[in-house]
């Protein structure tokens, strides 16, 4: 086994510290690339989104972004008439302002309105 040098390991100590800072965030990098997924509208008091482990959520395939669909188990949502399924469009969805609102199925908390569900139902 080779001997390392104090001078070695601490280059390489500090070249590894600097990536790590770099990758979480130091320049605002994985903020970029995770901006899209970010929902800036602020929740109305007293309420929360629902999780999307919540029993009937999990069970409807519900995300709170559509994006994050399973197309495995949901491959109607990859279809070209699909992509104005969101629950701002659904028929069980209320709005309670820009990005949130109400379902009449999950009813546990709020829903992003770019979220999704199999239960979607297109609002006439």
């Amino acid at each position: 086994m080779q001997k390392t040098s104090r001078k070695q390991f601490f280059t390489t100590s500090f070249s590894w510290m600097a990536s790590l800072y770099l990758l979480e965030g130091g320049f605002g990098l994985l903020n970029q690339i995770y901006a899209d997924k970010k929902i800036s509208a602020p929740f109305p008091d007293d309420l929360h989104p629902v999780l999307e482990s919540d029993p009937t959520a999990k069970a409807l395939g519900f995300h709170q972004d559509a994006k994050d669909t399973d197309f495995n188990l949901y491959p109607e949502r990859k279809e070209p008439t699909a992509k104005n399924q969101f629950c701002k469009h659904c028929v069980q969805y209320t709005q309670v302002n820009e990005g949130w609102g109400k379902c009449n199925i999950i009813t546990t908390g709020l829903v992003s309105s770019k979220g999704w569900c199999s239960a979607w139902t297109k609002r006439s």
